[in-house]
């Protein structure tokens, strides 16, 4: 401990204490402790919510600096908001905790794959440093699969795929279903194909700020130069970086609706243009961090779910603002992919409690982290839960498969 204790000099200057009057909200009552993921898993007061919010008054007052001690600290988060939602003083948490990140980028003191990250971003426009080119490839096995289909010169309404979906083979069968749910709609729609780029979201989400702008400005004039009208995602974090944060970091006007798949679908379903068949089994719903609590979108996708016939539906336990993380939030498997890993499957057990056959998410990100901690608790409950996300389901019911 004593190696981190470093009286400031008065000339130094951190942006964390121009959130002075927000650090003397925090009564210190515990409250956050109960919900923290964190927490719970490593029983670490440090960690904490509480435990952060007293080592950023420490450095605050000049008691501690920043060091990589305490850089491990505040980056290891889900970013789930879990404590803000639950804070009875109201505490801004995540708003201290980005800050604070700046800060340490600022240091030097950060995960170095943040710099592989940012490296990726600025030199290939995506978080895998493949080409850009290859933001179509999911498109190939389907049955329509020329560029002339799916990347037209103008239409009503761009589907913005996002990074992991469009890289990840695991995430495939998300975008692969959106498009056959629109053409099963005829919807006029089109991919931005290599013109998409990162929306951003992993290098804000970590503190880094510098190149937000540039990827803002070059994504709205992408969508502006379609004609569109609306603007569908189904990434939750990218869909909250479009909604919630561009404005900040670019003057490019957003002159164009933006939905969420789960919002967009719902109105296909109610405007009568996607038809439902029935299907059979217990479904219950995830609510992704980024999606339910950081964007307040909760009730789309369980009305999409039970404008099904035939399904029977049962909320989790924790369902809404109080759901659990899956632990694939926040980095946080970049920093320490044990914790996640429990986390992830403490989610599975509150899965298999209800009982349910099908598990939905509305995120490719929580579609894989679920999906992998409920097939290791298959060998020791026994039990065979499917992953589905939103629009693969709504799929299904399109064409009237059974699941």
């Amino acid at each position: 401990m004593e190696s981190e204790v470093k009286i400031k000099s008065k000339k130094d200057k951190y942006k964390i204490l121009e959130k002075s009057d927000d650090l003397y909200n925090c009564s210190r009552c515990g409250t956050c402790l109960a919900y923290c993921p964190i927490y719970k898993q490593t029983l670490n007061e440090s960690f904490s919510p509480r435990g952060k919010m007293s080592l950023l008054e420490a450095i605050n007052k000049g008691r501690l600096e920043y060091t990589d001690k305490i850089s491990e600290k505040l980056f290891t988060c889900t970013t789930c908001n879990l404590c803000k939602g639950e804070c009875p003083s109201g505490v801004k948490l995540d708003e201290m905790i980005n800050v604070a990140k700046s800060d340490l980028i600022d240091a030097g003191k950060y995960p170095e794959v943040l710099d592989i990250l940012k490296a990726r971003i600025k030199q290939a426009y995506n978080i895998t440093f493949d080409s850009n080119a290859g933001r179509f490839d999911w498109v190939k096995p389907l049955p329509e699969s020329s560029p002339e289909k799916y990347v037209k010169k103008k239409a009503d309404v761009v589907y913005f795929v996002g990074c992991v979906s469009s890289f990840s083979p695991r995430s495939f069968g998300i975008p692969r279903s959106i498009v056959q749910d629109l053409d099963s709609a005829k919807v006029d729609y089109t991919l931005l194909g290599e013109e998409e780029w990162c929306c951003g979201f992993p290098l804000i989400n970590s503190g880094i700020k510098d190149v937000i702008g540039d990827l803002a400005k070059h994504n709205i004039e992408a969508v502006k130069s379609k004609n569109a009208k609306l603007l569908v995602l189904s990434c939750p974090s990218c869909y909250h970086t479009w909604k919630h944060e561009y404005q900040k970091y670019s003057d490019e006007k957003i002159d164009f609706e933006i939905l969420h798949i789960s919002q967009y679908l719902l109105r296909l379903i109610k405007e009568g243009k996607i038809k439902l068949n029935s299907l059979s089994g217990k479904v219950t719903y995830h609510d992704p961090c980024d999606l339910g609590r950081n964007s307040g979108i909760y009730e789309e996708p369980r009305e999409v779910i039970k404008s099904i016939p035939g399904l029977d539906f049962v909320d989790l336990a924790s369902n809404r603002k109080l759901s659990n993380c899956c632990g694939g939030g926040g980095n946080l498997e970049s920093v320490n992919q044990a914790l996640a890993s429990k986390i992830a499957l403490a989610k599975a057990d509150e899965i298999i409690s209800t009982g349910a056959d099908i598990v939905v998410t509305s995120c490719q990100q929580c579609n894989r982290t679920i999906d992998s901690s409920l097939k290791k608790k298959k060998k020791e409950t026994n039990t065979k839960i499917k992953v589905m996300d939103l629009p693969e389901l709504v799929l299904q019911s399109v064409k009237g498969e059974e699941i």
